[in-house]
């Protein structure tokens, strides 16, 4: 079997090189692998690629590659892999995201539930103020809606409950209980959302969740709800969170409607809304994760 790849990366931990297939050519001995660095080296061989780890694949690449079968991409959203148009090649996403996201969704409500907005502004004072986090109530106590609860949503799910927090599921269909978890339909949002601690986003970037939580929604929040956006920043957009942005207890958004955010966006200048760069998935451990994936795939 001959393997090729096309993982670089402008983002280090995502940025694949010879060394980090070592797991694979030792689970492989006797495959053929080609670690390609950039585009034209991988056009150079396309006539013949069978097989294609990578991380984009732009459509007109597919007449180029009449030997493709399989691509397997690293990345979990759609985006990034155009369609066969002859609906020949099989595509497999990685579906190792959730148990990476479920730390950095479980460190966001943590920051925000515990205050940590207000604490690092006393700590830049050099304050010695022990009353702001009086407001504080244990996790185990609050009611968290994950809305995308797919196979993400889920192991982010697992990993919150620990904590004894009420975690509630929302999806489109399929409701019932899994994993000692509660799952609902969106028409059941209205009702749910006033009783919401915490309110996260895991959802795909299509025309179907485009400003999917609106101020009116948010407004159906009890006061001081804590917001989260770890699926596509379409669904919560800057404009609904400055609207609402003094009814909330804050907001902890990993993706924003524009990458990257703009310097002079009012989030940025928010006290109660803390940004990350995209980079909730951003761990040492994401390629060895992959690996793990492809050889479990192939063997």
């Amino acid at each position: 079997m001959e393997l090729h790849t096309c993982l670089w990366s402008e983002v280090a931990a995502f940025d694949f090189d010879k060394s980090d297939f070592q797991r694979l050519r030792a689970a492989f001995p006797d495959m053929t692998l080609k670690v390609h660095e950039n585009a034209e080296s991988f056009l150079s061989s396309a006539d013949h690629v069978e097989h294609l780890l990578t991380w984009e694949f732009p459509e007109d690449w597919y007449s180029k590659c009449p030997k493709l079968k399989q691509i397997m991409t690293p990345a979990a959203g759609r985006d990034w892999i155009a369609p066969d148009p002859n609906g020949k090649v099989n595509v497999i996403h990685g579906t190792f995201h959730g148990e990476i996201m479920a730390e950095s969704m479980l460190g966001a409500l943590l920051y925000m539930n515990h205050q940590m907005p207000s604490m690092q502004r006393n700590h830049a004072s050099r304050g010695w103020d022990r009353n702001l986090q009086k407001d504080a109530r244990l996790l185990r106590h609050q009611r968290v809606l994950i809305i995308g609860f797919g196979s993400i949503g889920r192991v982010c799910g697992q990993l919150i409950s620990g904590t004894g927090a009420e975690v509630i599921g929302v999806r489109r269909t399929n409701a019932g209980m899994e994993n000692g978890m509660q799952v609902v339909t969106t028409d059941r949002l209205v009702e749910l959302l006033p009783t919401a601690d915490h309110v996260v986003l895991v959802l795909p970037g299509d025309t179907s969740t485009d400003n999917f939580l609106t101020t009116d929604m948010i407004r159906l929040c009890k006061p001081g709800v804590y917001l989260y956006n770890f699926g596509r920043g379409n669904a919560l957009t800057t404009d609904t969170v400055m609207k609402v942005i003094d009814e909330i207890g804050g907001a902890f958004l990993d993706v924003t409607d524009e990458e990257p955010l703009p310097e002079d966006s009012p989030l940025w200048q928010q006290p109660n809304v803390m940004i990350t760069p995209h980079s909730s998935c951003i761990y040492q451990d994401y390629k060895t994760c992959f690996v793990e994936e492809v050889i479990s795939r192939l063997t």
